[in-house]
């Protein structure tokens, strides 16, 4: 799939996407039977992406961090946490601890992770982590239409089954 192509997409149908994450903020299928499609959804369309190909998230989402990925990424450059923390660690908007720089400090080459195996949960995670209690974060889901396209396939298609 063009990766060129699916963000063009996602640039013509913001509209209609923010009025379907509406929709199923109140009269969308319950919540698990949502959760449960939209991760299927995920699936299908991150099996066709190369994720290295784009980095968008990389360059355009706030990376949320835990202590823990904290831990595993100051070891990871050799530092001490405390160091790592004046040095990458800020808050977003919504008072998040996440890196204090977009794009992420991490990226090389503009679409790799230097420190892959240390990544932060968030990444692991995303984009499947929106399918997760996926009524409470349509805003996000919303917001990821044009970021991921991955989230771009699976809310069309998921907004062509319920012939909306």
């Amino acid at each position: 799939m063009d990766i060129g192509e699916i963000r063009k997409r996602a640039k013509s149908g913001e509209k209609e996407a923010d009025a379907f994450c509406e929709w199923l903020r109140t009269k969308g299928p319950s919540p698990g039977k949502l959760d449960r499609r939209l991760h299927e959804l995920l699936e299908e369309a991150m099996d066709g992406l190369d994720c290295t190909a784009c980095a968008a998230c990389c360059r355009e989402a706030y990376v949320v961090v835990t202590t823990e990925d904290i831990w595993r990424m100051s070891e990871a450059l050799g530092m001490r946490r405390s160091d790592f923390r004046r040095a990458y660690i800020g808050r977003s908007e919504d008072g998040d601890q996440c890196f204090n720089r977009q794009p992420c400090p991490f990226l090389k080459r503009n679409r790799l992770c230097r420190y892959y195996d240390a990544r932060p949960d968030c990444c692991r995670d995303f984009p499947y982590s929106l399918a997760i209690d996926c009524r409470e974060k349509l805003d996000n889901l919303s917001a990821n239409y044009l970021v991921c396209p991955a989230v771009t396939l699976a809310l069309d298609r998921l907004r062509e089954e319920l012939s909306l």
